[in-house]
């Protein structure tokens, strides 16, 4: 049986729910909201839309796969800066929070559980 850390477990489901109820907050607004027609969407946003995007997958494979998964949450929220002229603090910090979050459980699992006996 794994060996299991239990502060790296709390920060992991924080990490899922946090992730969890962002994506159920963006396909909310996608489904009551809708897209634009492709004729009205300028190419920045459209850049912008595929980082989000990115990033919404990074949260789904993050519950499988904590490290890859956060990498492609910096890569996506990483895209969405340059699309909104590198401003890093913008309204989408969830991300960030996600990526800190998943970070140190996978490093409480990686490292800590090393020492549990």
């Amino acid at each position: 049986m794994k060996k299991f850390h239990i502060t790296g477990g709390i920060f992991l489901w924080t990490a899922r729910v946090v992730g969890g109820l962002t994506v159920l907050m963006f396909l909310t607004f996608a489904i009551g909201e809708g897209i634009s027609a492709p004729s009205f969407i300028t190419t920045v946003e459209i850049v912008m839309m595929i980082g989000v995007l990115a990033a919404l997958i990074g949260i789904l494979v993050s519950w499988r796969w904590t490290l890859t998964g956060c990498l492609l949450i910096l890569a996506g929220y990483i895209v969405f800066s340059i699309g909104d002229n590198f401003d890093l603090l913008n309204p989408f910090l969830l991300f960030p929070a996600v990526v800190v979050l998943n970070t140190i459980a996978w490093g409480f699992d990686r490292f800590a559980a090393k020492f549990v006996r």
